[in-house]
């Protein structure tokens, strides 16, 4: 009996996955708020804000490990084609005190501004993550801010130079910042 409930939770899961897809081709939007991954597992809320976590099923993924140091792991994995290091890298997560590989925020856009006053515009994926390639120049320090659909803004104002955003905005807190990467309408600390 479990075994056939899982088959038809199973199925469903993958009809809603379909679904989905259907829904994002019609609307053209294969884009990054338009992902789908069943790399993510349903968990309580008590564990993560979004009810999914990361299965580190699979490593080569652009919605992988959200919440975690993208450029520290990246660097410790010195595989330029498959981890390429870039210049920011973070997640947009949905509660400040997040656990590191719950699923994130949406259909954000973070736009870093650098010393030159140049706007880098990161659209996050279906996981929260956003990043900026490898070999862009950013005139470092710079300020960020998260803008949503309805064109909502968090502001970070003081300006940093480390591009590794997860250094700094962790579960735990870290150098001075209040916790994770938050979208405009979640409230932080």
């Amino acid at each position: 009996m479990k075994r056939a409930m899982q088959g038809a939770k199973s199925a469903k899961s993958r009809q809603h996955e379909r679904s989905v897809i259907a829904g994002c081709l019609i609307a053209g939007m294969f884009g990054a708020g338009c992902q789908i991954d069943s790399r993510y597992e349903v968990v309580p809320s008590s564990v993560c804000a979004s009810r999914e976590v990361w299965t580190w099923t699979d490593k080569d993924s652009p919605l992988m490990n959200p919440g975690r140091s993208c450029i520290g792991c990246h660097t410790e994995t010195n595989d330029p084609v498959h981890a390429p290091i870039f210049t920011v890298a973070g997640t947009v997560m949905l509660a400040a005190d997040e656990a590191d590989d719950c699923r994130g925020a949406p259909a954000m856009t973070v736009i870093l501004t650098d010393a030159d006053g140049t706007e880098w515009p990161m659209p996050a994926n279906s996981a929260g993550n956003f990043w900026i390639a490898p070999d862009s120049l950013v005139a470092m320090p710079y300020t960020v801010r998260v803008v949503d659909r309805a064109g909502n803004e968090r502001v970070k104002q003081n300006p940093v130079s480390d591009g590794d955003c997860a250094s700094c905005h962790t579960q735990d807190t870290a150098n001075g910042a209040p916790g994770r990467i938050l979208p405009p309408d979640v409230t932080s600390p």
